[in-house]
């Protein structure tokens, strides 16, 4: 760790503050007990923001897991820059931990297990389970179901996090929308407090969860069904707290046999909906835009596949699990394959690229076919990121309205 002649010549503090944005997370968790003065800094929002632009440290995280025998697993994998393999690193504080990843907020991942969701911080082990939204008053009716999700989002002016929950019921058989209802989590003098939303817009109609969501510049984007075939996306602006429904337009001309298999994600800094089902198939992979949230318009791009790449997707069914701060999109098969690979698609320069995983333990590849496994990846840009602790000290959790 070389320091300039420039930062030499600084006041001491100034160095001491240059010293410690150079180590790494787990060690400056260590180094919290050595003063007041320097938890002081190393718990303030301007380290934590300057720690986390100076240590960027992109790392992939997977989550496999068995719910019959109730086995749990997160492994992170650590990125080989000159090759195209990640390798299984186990080391982690708590290897009980894993499930579905529905988020990665400034270097948290948010992921649901047994239905419930929590936030893991990678840079120190942090696990915290994040109390649930009181769904019992809701009432089902016979041959109904009841789901609930949780999307979280953060304002980058403010420093503040909020939650939006959403509870719907819904027929099992043909998966129309009964109702449903939402609740926005935010923070008043230290504490959370759960309130029911008020839902301004005259279009905006019962709908029930499709996918995770999105955080953009302080507006959380989710993707739903109002019914089997009609997608929507619901936007909530963290600052005004004002909801948007905006209608998918039509995908396909002919309409597929099963629900589109769409996905949710960050595209040049606007919500788009990326759309694999011709990817196997035709080699090609649909970008939907929402340009504006305000007059609800759409463009599409349709990427086709490298023919010399055709190879990596025409036998295999890949979904679509986000992008990379860089903008790479990152695609992991349906089913579990052995060897077990995914892949990154640069769509700035329509060049696929396969990456291997290696260190997976033989058991998750010999269960057999009535075993329940499930297995999640994703891209986490900012796993070094500290965190300013304001959103996770304040589960002391009001009731609200």
């Amino acid at each position: 760790m070389g320091l300039s002649m420039e930062t030499l010549q600084l006041p001491m503090h100034l160095v001491t503050d240059e010293i410690l944005t150079r180590l790494p997370a787990k060690s400056l968790m260590r180094f919290k007990c050595v003063s007041k003065l320097w938890l002081s800094l190393i718990r303030s929002r301007y380290f934590c923001n300057r720690f986390s632009k100076i240590v960027p440290s992109p790392r992939l995280y997977m989550c496999l897991w068995d719910t019959d025998n109730e086995t749990y697993t997160l492994a992170p994998l650590d990125n080989r820059p000159s090759t195209s393999t990640f390798v299984v690193d186990d080391n982690l504080p708590d290897p009980a931990i894993g499930g579905y990843i529905l988020q990665n907020l400034g270097g948290l991942m948010i992921y649901v297990y047994n239905r419930e969701p929590h936030i893991y911080n990678p840079a120190n082990g942090q696990l915290f389970g994040f109390p649930l939204r009181s769904s019992d008053h809701i009432v089902v009716p016979p041959g109904g179901e009841k789901t609930v999700a949780y999307y979280f989002g953060y304002d980058p002016l403010s420093h503040k996090y909020k939650v939006v929950s959403l509870i719907s019921v819904f027929l099992e058989e043909t998966k129309q929308v009964i109702s449903s209802v939402n609740y926005v989590f935010s923070q008043k003098n230290k504490l959370g407090y759960w309130n029911k939303a008020a839902l301004t817009p005259t279009d905006f109609c019962p709908h029930m969860p499709s996918k995770g969501g999105i955080s953009i510049d302080a507006v959380i984007y989710y993707l739903a069904l109002v019914d089997r075939d009609r997608f929507v996306v619901v936007s909530f602006d963290i600052r005004s707290e004002e909801f948007n429904m905006i209608q998918v337009p039509k995908l396909h001309e002919v309409a597929p046999v099963d629900t589109p298999d769409l996905t949710l994600l960050e595209h040049g800094g606007k919500a788009t909906l990326c759309d694999p089902t011709n990817l196997r198939d035709k080699g090609v992979l649909a970008l939907w835009t929402l340009e504006d949230v305000g007059s609800k318009k759409w463009s599409c791009k349709s990427l086709v596949v490298q023919p010399s790449q055709l190879p990596l997707v025409d036998s295999i069914t890949f979904r679509v699990k986000g992008t990379t701060q860089n903008g790479k999109v990152l695609l992991i098969p349906k089913d579990f394959i052995s060897p077990f690979h995914i892949l990154s698609y640069d769509v700035q320069n329509n060049d696929m690229r396969k990456i291997e995983i290696k260190g997976i333990p033989d058991v998750w590849f010999n269960m057999g076919e009535e075993a329940d496994l499930h297995f999640d990846v994703m891209f986490m840009d900012q796993s070094e990121s500290l965190i300013y602790t304001d959103f996770l000290s304040c589960f002391d959790w009001g009731d609200g309205a």
